[in-house]
């Protein structure tokens, strides 16, 4: 093979290589910020600062309500769930996969919640699924569902 021939191999090579956006570690990094930045968003009611962590095309699954496909509605339901409770929680990170400019997390988190209404109080304890899409060099929370499971001390 000549050394044009040799050139143009190298060159086809490298454009139908996948390339790597985001080392993984570096990519697992970011999307544990992206999530802990959530949870104190979640915290302090910012539906903004909440909306800026999603896609541009979002779902959000929460446990006993239909699923908010699309950002309207993604933020009707944080609407919702503010004017309902008042959270507090943290998150325990257990996987977290990356595939190309996609993830997914496992995660489970404990807190703490008071119904605005009422004014009756309790603990939480949740278990949630999250898928991440890179947009625009961000990691961006695309689909998010969740449930609850048994509060700290009860099985």
């Amino acid at each position: 093979m000549n050394k044009l021939g040799k050139y143009f191999v190298t060159f086809l090579v490298a454009a139908v290589a996948p390339l790597p956006t985001v080392a993984a570690e570096d990519a697992k990094t970011a999307i544990e910020k992206v999530l802990n930045t959530y949870q104190e968003r979640l915290s302090n009611n910012d539906i903004d600062g909440i909306l800026d962590l999603y896609s541009a095309n979002p779902v959000f699954i929460p446990e006993y309500a239909p699923p908010a496909v699309g950002r309207d509605s993604v933020r009707k339901a944080y609407e919702w769930v503010f004017a309902t409770l008042k959270l507090r929680g943290q998150f325990a990170f257990h996987d977290v996969e990356v595939i190309g400019n996609t993830a997914w997390v496992r995660t489970t988190s404990t807190g703490h919640f008071r119904v605005i209404a009422s004014g009756a109080e309790g603990d939480v304890a949740n278990s949630e699924l999250f898928v991440l899409k890179l947009e625009g060099g961000a990691w961006k929370m695309h689909r998010y569902i969740f449930t609850s499971s048994a509060p700290p001390g009860q099985k």
